[in-house]
């Protein structure tokens, strides 16, 4: 859930108590929701562009750096769910890495932004500014 659905509710249930007509309290509600949607829209797009920045920059760093890092958590979760567990089923001492919390968000941030990057990589050639395919 976004930040921005979440202010909804609490904002139409303020609206609720101030506003007493029906039809104005709706129309005030309905205003506040297209403008958290507006924000929720620039927020994503923003998100995307720079995404975009990166897999179209000149440097090797600023293009690849979101997949080195996927798959480092790729590697701590094999380790963790794959690999240690057969070590130990055989007798040996694994080492299992603490996820950090927040690790559980970048993997899902990174993999959607890597998908976005790699579909316009792949995608780039065909498309102009307008969203207009060459043909």
């Amino acid at each position: 859930m976004s930040i921005f659905k979440a202010l909804i509710s609490p904002v139409t249930q303020i609206i609720r108590e101030i506003v007493p007509n029906g039809d104005q309290r709706f129309a005030l509600e309905q205003q506040i929701e297209r403008l958290l949607i507006e924000q929720e829209k620039a927020f994503v797009e923003a998100g995307r562009d720079v995404v975009v920045a990166e897999a179209t920059g000149e440097s090797w760093l600023q293009r690849n750096w979101r997949p080195i890092s996927m798959l480092v958590f790729v590697a701590v979760i094999a380790n963790n769910y794959l690999i240690a567990p057969y070590v130990q089923a055989f007798g040996g001492v694994a080492v299992v890495l603490e996820i950090p919390p927040g690790m559980w968000g970048l993997l899902t941030m990174g993999l959607g932004g890597y998908v976005v990057g790699r579909t316009l990589e792949k995608t780039g050639s065909h498309i102009r500014v307008g969203g207009v395919g060459k043909g």
